[in-house]
């Protein structure tokens, strides 16, 4: 994690809008984490930190999500989703899910909405054929997120029974989490590396079509 964010820092003035949003994804969960292993240290409850920081993720993934939209319906669709979300998200902390729970029903919401919005587009970009996707970073970026979401929500949505099973088979449910984060940030780091050309940098552009403007080249 840490050094797919000092590769981002280093490549941070060229990056486009997008990529600078998920620089600051990386460097906010870098120092979630550092506080958050603090408190655990002084026997300090972290889930409401977790669950604070559950709103961010959402808010900058809408924010990505938002600068690769195909019309502005889907932009309008992409901030309306996450008010939907953030209104279940205030009321089950007054409600079903405070800060001292879980939070199953909303991160559910959430993972939803990344994985739907993120197939969506990717859907979009496969279809263009114009577009290298394998060479674009946003194929690598929503890979990534639809990859842990996904995997976030079969953990999350069978944690209760996960709880009846084996010690061993929990351990490698916990260990094949562990796999997804690390295989996400490798997704990232492509999307970092990926050519000036890509879409992912800044570049001078004159006569390019409003695809190659959307999902680069």
């Amino acid at each position: 994690m840490c050094f797919v964010g000092v590769i981002g820092i280093r490549k941070y003035k060229q990056l486009q809008s997008p990529l600078r949003i998920l620089e600051w994804y990386i460097l906010l969960s870098i120092v979630i984490d550092g506080v958050k292993d603090v408190m655990i240290n002084q026997n300090i409850r972290t889930l409401w930190l977790s669950q604070c920081f559950n709103v961010v993720e959402l808010f900058l993934f809408s924010g990505i999500y938002y600068h690769w939209r195909t019309s502005n319906r889907d932009g309008v669709l992409i901030w309306a989703s996450f008010i939907i979300y953030l209104i279940i998200w205030i009321v089950g902390k007054f409600s079903f899910e405070p800060f001292t729970g879980s939070n199953d029903y909303s991160s559910a919401v959430s993972q939803t909405i990344q994985i739907g919005f993120g197939m969506w587009l990717m859907f979009a970009l496969l279809k263009d054929t114009l577009t290298s996707w394998k060479k674009n970073p946003m194929f690598w970026v929503i890979s990534g997120i639809i990859l842990y979401a996904a995997s976030s929500f079969f953990l999350f949505g069978l944690f209760s029974v996960m709880l009846t099973l084996p010690r061993q088979i929990m351990r490698f449910v916990y260990l094949s989490n562990m796999f997804f984060i690390i295989l996400q940030y490798i997704f990232f780091l492509r999307a970092f590396l990926c050519k000036p050309a890509s879409a992912g940098i800044n570049q001078p552009s004159e006569g390019h079509s409003e695809t190659e403007k959307t999902f680069g080249r």
